[in-house]
């Protein structure tokens, strides 16, 4: 669970480190890349070409999300407050569209009955096995590239300084659209993951962990990447351990329980820095 709000939260966490934007519409983007999955296992019947395709599909669908909306409300210097609302406007208007295309029920990626495996007493699927592993191969690629690629720099240069980094010779927009790209094929392949770990995918799938994503990134320090995975595997782990005491939906609570009191002690978040106001 918590590699999995990782994926998300990295994406969330890159656009909010560049540009500012708290984007409300995540969350659809994720249940995008599980409704995406399904629809292309319909069309080619092989799991994991169609994985492959919804995550192209997502990341297409950030480039183009980007193209159309963010940068011209970007170039006509909107305040963040105004975008974050348009943001909220295009969640709703996606997750109608969701049930007009898709209806309000249930949907499976993979129709079969999953296989299990026994590790060390612990009963998984092998879907979530894989789901794991591609997770963490895909948290590490990231990481990486951030830390040791031209662009990873680039990124970093203007999530610390957008004026700064401009003026030092950088293409801003075009780093912001690469982190679309990226953020959008990150949502998609969590989506994915999520349709098949938990055996279904529906239109508010994303929206229901939206408050888990916007947590874990506000936990770890927003703009972070490290910081986001971090807080995902807290909030993760919050959330399934204590599905053992609290019923159903109620685990949720614990996760924003954890992240109020964090804040109420360490306002920027775990690895997030002090700012200097005034």
């Amino acid at each position: 669970m918590g590699l999995l709000i990782a994926l998300a939260s990295l994406g969330l966490s890159l656009i909010f480190g560049t540009t500012g934007l708290s984007n409300f519409a995540h969350g659809e983007l994720v249940s995008l890349g599980g409704l995406s999955a399904a629809l292309f296992m319909g069309l080619t019947g092989n799991i994991w070409l169609a994985g492959a395709l919804a995550v192209l599909a997502l990341a297409a669908f950030g480039f183009v999300q980007d193209k159309l909306l963010w940068k011209p409300l970007r170039k006509r210097r909107l305040s963040l407050m105004q975008i974050m609302i348009v943001s909220i406007g295009l969640s709703i208007v996606i997750q109608y569209l969701f049930q007009l295309f898709f209806g309000t029920g249930v949907i499976r990626i993979d129709t079969s009955t999953p296989a299990t495996v026994n590790v060390f007493g612990v009963i998984l699927t092998v879907q979530s096995l894989v789901a794991m592993g591609f997770s963490i191969v895909a948290i590490i690629l990231v990481g990486l590239g951030l830390m040791y690629t031209r662009f990873g720099r680039a990124t970093r240069a203007i999530s610390d300084n957008p004026a700064l980094a401009q003026a030092s010779g950088i293409n801003v927009d075009r780093v912001i659209n690469i982190v679309w790209i990226v953020g959008g094929g990150l949502a998609g392949l969590a989506g994915v993951f999520l349709g098949l770990v938990f055996n279904g995918i529906t239109w508010f799938t994303g929206g229901q962990m939206l408050l888990l994503f916007f947590a874990a990134v506000t936990l770890g320090g927003l703009g972070t990447a490290f910081g986001a995975f971090v807080g995902s595997m807290i909030v993760g782990m919050m959330v399934e351990l204590t599905n053992i005491w609290l019923p159903g939906d109620l685990k949720f609570a614990t996760a924003l329980m954890l992240l109020i009191l964090l804040l109420l002690v360490r306002p920027q978040g775990i690895f997030g820095r002090k700012e200097r106001i005034g």
